[in-house]
């Protein structure tokens, strides 16, 4: 199967300097600036704008400093980049995501577990796009102390079928699904988070029952060919939209696919 030469790309902007991947974070003005440019330059559609790092040893934020960091840098890309360049926020705070609706986000790449009616509210309100994530616990800090969950096909769809009906009650219109293969937890060995990701991969078709675009997150591996492999099977996965922190490594891999 060919990939979809159509995908966009999300990609990342950390904003959280207790990220893992380092090259991705942009903490002052000039840094984000730079960083933004970038991303554009080198072939994001989206850009999406993290303020609080999911990795398992990262210390841990409240929502204040979540917003301190995220709002100001928001409002900067807002003005520089104008309204050629979407710009999605990375949270699992509704709190945080309703204010940057109101700070000018065109969308939520929201990454809880419950899905709140206020922010539905608020995304319908403004005809925002919604990133709905499957997250089987509250949040990923809740994640370090909690048993494993179920993570197969199966509880993706049981998971993510709720929201996507809870979102089109709401009056939610852009709206994409994710399967997350970035939320593995602490005790999963490499193995094992391997073969999770790839049946998620495998088993895609079965999402498109919930008649959503489908979001996958090229997940970042520690070796460069790791990354092309995890990069080129979302696209032959057919994923609308991937989310990545390198949008040269997708163009790269969409173009070759097309011209093949």
């Amino acid at each position: 199967m060919k990939a979809a030469p159509s995908a966009r790309i999300l990609g990342v902007l950390n904003l959280s300097p207790e990220s893992m991947v380092t090259e991705s974070i942009a903490t002052s003005e000039a840094e984000i600036a730079e960083r933004a440019r970038w991303l554009v330059g080198t072939g994001a559609d989206w850009i999406d704008l993290g303020a609080r790092s999911i990795t398992p040893d990262a210390p841990m934020i409240d929502d204040a400093t979540e917003q301190a960091r995220l709002l100001p840098a928001l409002e900067r890309l807002r003005k520089t980049e104008g309204p050629g360049v979407p710009i999605s926020v990375d949270t699992w705070s509704a709190g945080t995501g309703i204010l940057a609706l109101e700070h000018g986000a065109d969308g939520v790449n929201y990454t809880g577990g419950p899905l709140p009616s206020e922010l539905l509210e608020a995304v319908a309100a403004r005809d925002a796009t919604l990133f709905v994530t499957f997250m089987p616990y509250e949040n990923a800090y809740a994640m370090r102390d909690a048993a494993p969950a179920a993570t197969g096909l199966q509880a993706v769809l049981d998971h993510l079928g709720p929201k996507v009906e809870a979102a089109r009650a709401a009056g939610v219109t852009r709206l994409v699904i994710d399967p997350n293969l970035g939320i593995i937890h602490p005790t999963t060995d490499d193995h094992r988070k391997i073969h999770q990701q790839l049946a998620i991969l495998f088993g895609l078709g079965a999402l498109r029952r919930l008649g959503c675009p489908i979001l996958l997150y090229a997940a970042r591996k520690p070796e460069r060919l790791a990354r092309i492999m995890m990069a080129s099977a979302c696209l032959h996965a057919g994923a609308d939209y991937v989310r990545t922190h390198t949008p040269e490594m997708i163009v790269r891999l969409r173009e070759g696919d097309a011209n093949g």
